[in-house]
């Protein structure tokens, strides 16, 4: 029984009907594998602008505050306060309150580099001798009470989530997160405007306290917290006691 339906051999070139089935397969298997990537990426957060700086080394000067997380307080004209106040953490994923502690309340230069996102900035220290006492005049940062106030947000590090990662917040971020603020990097509350714009407040116990063992169990989910917003220099800070933390 004769029978001319084609039969592909290796060693043989390809029939042309097979040769034409595989292009087609291939072709739209190409096209759907790109029309998947892009309906991922559509729905994917946007990172965000921050950026690390780490091929640029700086110097800064301005007065230092260790209480309850070191912030370095820097003139600046642009600031309705005068002063721009910069966290400050050391390298990997750690807080830089035992290289800094010694320097409280005087005013210092500091080696290291920037990172920054939507005019808020941290400083990650050089590794050595990166502080040291400084000629600088700046003054000790005002304190204006806000009243008390409630939000809804995400609590992050600082560190990734004004550059140092993309993202720095979200699920995807979660074990990255709890391990920087393990290891003494300032906690922060990001809360998102309509047109997805953040704002960050420091997040501090209700006396003011260092919080980052506290809000272990509730970063990168969506909730609510209760307490009093203070401003000290530039820097937003809502005072919070831990056991009212609401999920959302």
């Amino acid at each position: 029984m004769e029978n001319n339906d084609s039969f592909f051999v290796g060693y043989l070139p390809i029939p042309q009907s097979l040769k034409r089935n595989v292009i087609i397969f291939a072709g739209s298997w190409l096209l759907g594998m790109i029309g998947f990537a892009a309906i991922l990426a559509s729905n994917q957060q946007d990172p965000g602008s921050g950026v690390s700086n780490t091929s640029s080394t700086r110097l800064v000067e301005g007065y230092l505050t260790v209480d309850p997380y070191p912030l370095l307080h820097v003139s600046d004209s642009d600031s309705p306060s005068g002063m721009r106040s910069i966290i400050l953490v050391s390298a990997f994923k750690f807080g830089a309150s035992e290289r800094v502690a010694a320097f409280a309340g005087q005013n210092v230069e500091i080696t290291g580099h920037f990172i920054r996102r939507e005019g808020r900035a941290a400083f990650e220290l050089a590794k050595g001798e990166a502080i040291r006492p400084s000629d600088n005049k700046q003054t000790a940062p005002g304190t204006m009470s806000m009243g008390d106030v409630s939000l809804i947000g995400e609590i992050t590090d600082s560190k990734c989530f004004l550059g140092n990662m993309k993202p720095g917040f979200g699920k995807t971020h979660r074990a990255c997160a709890v391990r920087c603020i393990s290891g003494g990097i300032p906690p922060v509350f990001v809360t998102r405007d309509q047109s997805g714009k953040a704002t960050i407040f420091l997040m501090t116990d209700s006396n003011g306290a260092p919080v980052n063992d506290l809000v272990l169990p509730y970063v990168a989910e969506t909730v609510e917290i209760k307490g009093a917003l203070e401003v000290r220099g530039d820097m937003p800070v809502i005072k919070i006691d831990a056991d009212t933390i609401l999920r959302k």
